[in-house]
């Protein structure tokens, strides 16, 4: 390195070193609090998942900015981002629309997950085996009391975090992106089809089989009950998709 510190380079360097000893830590990252189109970001992104808006339902940027008390700037960019994740439909000269199925989307999407989640389990069951079981079945258990004391939104927080576990267990940074990405829309999906208790029933025992198989060791098995779990909203609902969206006003 070339070149010679000048006396005020010295004098900035020991205040800093003096700064850091008086403290007893290292610099770190100061944390940024959310700003107003972050917190707007994260409460339609929940309410969409919850099932607050109906699909297809057209949002307005004013209705939404009242409801939270905020200007629409913040609202305009909250939107935004949720177009990204693909939980609203901007149409030019029309307006933003919380988005809509069709039978071939409802399927696109389905293999999209199953290759996301698939490829997260297989990892996650080779590098931390133990925990992957010891993780699930204990969220496993929690769904199974939500499901007995009729919890409805607890259970459906819970069916999130069991699915999520594959990807903090997987170890692979770019999958658990992925995953995050489309999180919103899979917990929209799960709301909107999945109000039928039989399907309740049946996803809740799927993931029970799939724990078994992992304690035995038969990740093939497991995957197999992943696909048939992954895709089962689809058969079931494919043919009745239409007739879930919606075109009212907030």
């Amino acid at each position: 390195m070339c070149g010679i510190l000048d006396t005020n380079d010295r004098i900035g360097i020991l205040n800093l070193e003096k700064l850091l000893k008086l403290s007893g830590t290292q610099l770190e990252e100061i944390e940024r609090p959310p700003s107003l189109s972050d917190i707007a970001t994260e409460k339609l992104r929940a309410a969409i998942s919850e099932g607050e808006f109906a699909l297809g339902e057209a949002l307005s940027e004013q209705k939404l900015a009242d409801r939270l008390n905020i200007s629409k700037t913040p609202i305009r960019h909250a939107l935004a981002q949720m177009k990204v994740e693909g939980l609203v439909d901007v149409i030019p000269q029309k307006g933003t629309f919380v988005f809509t199925l069709s039978g071939t989307d409802l399927e696109r999407f389905s293999e999209y997950r199953y290759i996301l989640e698939t490829a997260a389990l297989r990892l996650a069951f080779e590098r931390n085996r133990d925990g992957l079981v010891a993780e699930l079945a204990s969220i496993w258990e929690k769904m199974e009391e939500a499901k007995r004391i009729d919890k409805r939104s607890h259970y459906l927080d819970l069916d999130v975090q069991f699915h999520r576990a594959m990807f903090e267990l997987c170890d692979n940074q770019y999958l658990s992106d992925s995953y995050r990405l489309i999180e919103a829309k899979v917990s929209a999906i799960r709301t909107y089809l999945g109000r039928d208790r039989i399907q309740t029933t049946k996803s809740f025992e799927e993931h029970g089989e799939m724990i078994e198989v992992l304690r035995e060791g038969k990740i093939e098995a497991a995957i197999s009950i992943l696909d048939f779990h992954i895709g089962r909203y689809h058969r079931t609902f494919s043919r009745d998709v239409s007739d879930i969206t919606q075109s009212k006003a907030v």
